[in-house]
């Protein structure tokens, strides 16, 4: 019998040692893998090489009463591969620096740039009060936590709610960059408006001039609510190009810009919401092509229909892929607005 008893602790010792000597040789390649990360970003945009990276910023007023304002800057550094010619992005490494009400965090994610399972998360807050919590976690190659260290006992997050954060923020970014992320489009109103096309396109006329008024004063405010998208890339067979989104929002979304430019091309667009932000009222777009450049307008109606294309282009699509972009511009709003990570 101790002979038994002894093999079996002989046996829990070595498989403990085994899986100690694991869990090191793992922690020291995320380590390294850290440091490459911090060497790529350092290099990121240097050399004659075009920056591969994009920030999102979000103000946001979350209480008009108190009032708690919000400010937040998610940095993303990727990787830009083009299987079968088309362009796909994948993140390596995200900063988040978060402030709200004299409450700051900043966060780190270290992400395997070949599948973008998470290896690494820092976290940092601090109170206004100067209570700091700083927490460290390590993942196994299947995303298990195995390690984690903190500055104190009263710890504000853990392993699984650490890794929940680093998949919001890969699904926010592929949201953005369409890697297998596209909102569906649901099918217009069966029913259609009785408002006459001319009194109807006065009244988006007359809502998107006050959208821009209330853009001027938002952008001048001490407290905006805004939320721009920056991203540097190189497109698909094309010089470096920047590509920047602009929403603005109060409750709801009510109107988005983006502009992309390049050396050999440019583009914008806008899209309009009525007040509700709930569905798509007005689209325009432009863009240059062989030094020559054309416009399309779209007016629609209460149900989602086109009920007027202005154009100096043959080819349009009664707005189809506007009111699909502006279903996706809605997922990425709605998602970082209301879920609270």
């Amino acid at each position: 019998m101790k002979k038994l008893t002894t093999l079996l602790i002989t046996l829990l010792v070595v498989i403990a040692a085994a899986a100690q000597s694991g869990k090191d040789a793992r922690i020291k390649e995320i380590r390294a893998a850290y440091s490459q990360a911090k060497k790529k970003i350092d290099q990121n945009g240097k050399g004659g090489e075009s920056p591969k990276d994009m920030t999102i910023v979000l103000n946001h007023l979350e209480d008009e009463d108190v009032p708690l304002y919000m400010e937040m800057t998610i940095k993303y550094y990727f990787n830009e591969t083009y299987p079968e010619g088309i362009a796909e992005k994948h993140p390596y490494f995200i900063v988040e620096d978060w402030a709200c009400h004299g409450h700051l965090r900043y966060r780190e994610i270290l992400l395997n740039p070949k599948d973008q399972q998470v290896m690494f998360c820092y976290m940092r807050g601090e109170t206004d009060g100067g209570f700091v919590v700083e927490s460290r976690y390590y993942y196994d190659t299947k995303g298990k936590c195995i390690e984690e260290k903190h500055n104190t006992d009263n710890n504000w997050t853990d392993g699984g709610s650490e890794k929940g954060n680093a998949e919001y923020y890969l699904k926010i970014f592929n949201m953005v960059n369409y890697n297998g992320y596209f909102s569906p489009l649901e099918p217009d109103s069966a029913e259609r408006s009785t408002t006459p096309k001319a009194q109807r396109i006065a009244q988006i006329r007359s809502t998107y001039a006050q959208a821009k008024d209330k853009i001027a004063k938002n952008d001048k405010a001490e407290m905006p609510n805004n939320l721009h998208i920056t991203i540097h890339d190189l497109g698909v067979n094309e010089p470096p190009r920047t590509i920047e989104t602009k929403m603005y929002f109060d409750k709801a979304c009510y109107f988005i810009s983006q502009k992309s430019s390049s050396m050999l091309l440019e583009g914008y667009s806008e899209y309009l919401f009525d007040p509700q932000g709930e569905s798509l009222i007005f689209s325009y777009s432009r863009g240059r092509e062989e030094g020559q450049e054309y416009e399309w307008r779209y007016y629609y109606d209460e149900g989602g229909y086109c009920i007027e294309t202005k154009s100096n282009s043959e080819e349009t699509d009664d707005g189809f892929y506007d009111k699909r972009a502006a279903k996706d511009y809605q997922a990425i709003f709605n998602t970082l607005l209301n879920e609270n990570h």
